[in-house]
């Protein structure tokens, strides 16, 4: 045994007996390791008293005494002294002895048989760990309480037989009861379930209660100590006279209590959560159908309006002069710009809401890549731009929906020629390599400053390049990752400013449709988006 450095200690002993005490005073002065200040009582009364006026570490007590006797006298003790170690002196020894004076309070036990220097500083020493070993765990117990009452959601202690043993006060202030009437009941009947019978114990007879979340949850967690984590439940509850239908997130952990299973559950309303995002979900539904009405009200008149430009262009109604040849071509490139603006927010929308439905058919690639290039090819001559193809010799046939790939390749090609200045250069490329196609587009254009390449492919994003504005949507990037996302493909960049950059699109050879979604975030800039142009 590790001796202390003569440890000052006050000792206080609780002794009728003269004989007994008039031994302990001749052998706790010469203990190992203590430097320790006696004093003696013959009564618990007198004990008290003194216990009040010195700080005593260890209380030596007989438990027949004049004024108290049994192990009454230990908790006594305890009440009016937590913090002194108690040490019970005892005639004889039992089985249970040990297990009662502990439960009592008591760090330690001696019998007056065995009074010696070396039992009696064993005895000692182990009751001053024993309590300093409690004060450490008390105080970490008080922490732990604190933390559980302080919750800012509910926090219930469910015991093995799904019955309530502890909550904390956000509980209590969710169901309006008080303490008493959440303890020591079932889980449903503590938070005031519609389903609970008169029976405290019993969370009701209805088929609901048969599938109540919570309970099966909790069920599970102290079946298999395994946690589960925010199970959603809409509870029909009835505080007071008033029955609501709260939004209730359920969390639980498994812990273990002086042996026996036990669970901490947390329950948190979250009602305000899912209205507002029932709310949100309606409006964004609401702007949804007003954008795809718009957009599709606005082709008609779009069309026609094309169809007269084109009519005029063509001379059909007369020859034009120079001037007039201007403006109406300025007028045409804004008619297409309006068309493409629209069809953009149209696919846009419809990716983001899931409604998007790809026709995965097998493609032959070669067919399908050629159809894009030439698409953009009388785009390209005339800015002056050579626009190059180039496949592998053998390309394997493909499982892909053709429009949207036919789609997504234009817009990468589109996007290409916007930043390649004349007698520039675009090439396609598409090869084979490993479980994946491999499309390339690559340009000698601008290129792209290595702080924005992150940003390219967000919404409406469009790539800054002081003195030379390319006016576009900053749909179409988003649009190619979002077919590409859809096919189970990934999209690569790589550029250089002043020297151009490469867009490689890998898709899986046999793609399987991938869904995606509409954030809050990017209905709100589709819509600012919309209000601008």
């Amino acid at each position: 045994m590790k001796s202390h450095c003569t440890e000052p200690l006050n000792i206080l002993i609780v002794e009728d007996s003269q004989t007994n005490n008039k031994q302990l005073h001749q052998m706790l002065p010469k203990l190992s390791g203590y430097s320790p200040t006696i004093k003696s009582v013959n009564s618990l009364n007198a004990a008290f008293k003194l216990l009040g006026k010195d700080n005593f570490n260890v209380v030596l007590l007989n438990l027949d005494l004049p004024d108290s006797s049994g192990l009454d006298t230990i908790t006594s003790v305890r009440r009016n002294c937590p913090e002194v170690a108690i040490i019970v002196v005892i005639d004889e020894s039992d089985e249970d002895i040990g297990a009662k004076i502990f439960a009592k309070g008591a760090q330690e036990f001696i019998l007056k048989e065995n009074y010696n220097l070396q039992t009696l500083n064993k005895t000692l020493h182990y009751a001053i760990e024993r309590k300093r070993t409690q004060e450490v765990l008390d105080r970490k117990q008080r922490h732990l309480e604190a933390v559980f009452d302080a919750a800012p959601v509910g926090m219930m202690l469910v015991a093995e037989n799904m019955i309530v043993k502890r909550v904390n006060n956000t509980i209590r202030q969710m169901t309006h009861k008080k303490f008493s009437k959440i303890i020591d009941r079932s889980i449903g009947s503590a938070l005031g379930c519609i389903n609970h019978t008169n029976d405290p114990n019993g969370c009701g007879n209805s088929s609901a209660c048969q599938e109540c979340a919570i309970t099966e949850g909790v069920k599970a967690v102290l079946d298999s100590q395994q946690s589960v984590h925010e199970i959603e439940i809409h509870f029909t509850l009835k505080i007071g006279d008033s029955i609501i239908t709260p939004w209730l997130s359920v969390s639980a952990e498994p812990v273990m209590i002086d042996g026996s299973k036990h669970a901490v559950v947390a329950v948190d309303d979250i009602t305000d959560r899912k209205k507002a995002e029932e709310k949100l979900k309606e409006t964004m539904e609401i702007k949804a159908q007003f954008i795809a009405t718009v957009s599709h009200e606005l082709r008609t008149p779009l069309a026609a309006m094309k169809e007269g430009i084109a009519i005029v262009l063509d001379e059909i109604t007369g020859k034009l002069n120079e001037k007039q040849q201007k403006f109406l071509d300025i007028a045409k490139r804004n008619a297409d710009r309006l068309g493409f603006l629209i069809d953009d927010v149209l696919d846009f929308q419809k990716f983001d809401e899931g409604k998007m439905q790809l026709v995965l058919q097998t493609n032959n690639v070669k067919e399908v890549v050629l159809e894009a290039y030439e698409i953009m090819s009388l785009a390209a001559k005339k800015k002056g731009i050579d626009l190059l193809l180039e496949f592998t010799d053998e390309l394997p046939e493909v499982k892909f929906d053709r429009g949207k790939i036919i789609q997504a390749v234009t817009n990468l090609i589109n996007n290409a020629i916007k930043f390649t200045p004349q007698e520039g250069q675009i090439s396609l490329k598409v090869m084979h390599q490993a479980e994946e196609l491999v499309i390339s587009v690559s340009d000698t254009g601008l290129g792209i400053p290595k702080d924005q390449i992150p940003k390219i492919f967000e919404r409406f994003y469009r790539v800054s390049h002081p003195g030379k504005e390319v006016k576009g949507t900053g749909l179409g990037l988003a649009i190619v990752k979002k077919i590409v996302m859809l096919h189970g493909g990934r999209i690569e960049v790589e550029s250089e400013v002043g020297r151009g950059t490469t867009f490689t699109v890998f898709l899986p050879l046999f793609a399987k449709e991938v869904k995606t979604f509409l954030t809050k975030q990017d209905d709100e800039i589709l819509e600012n988006m919309l209000a601008n142009n």
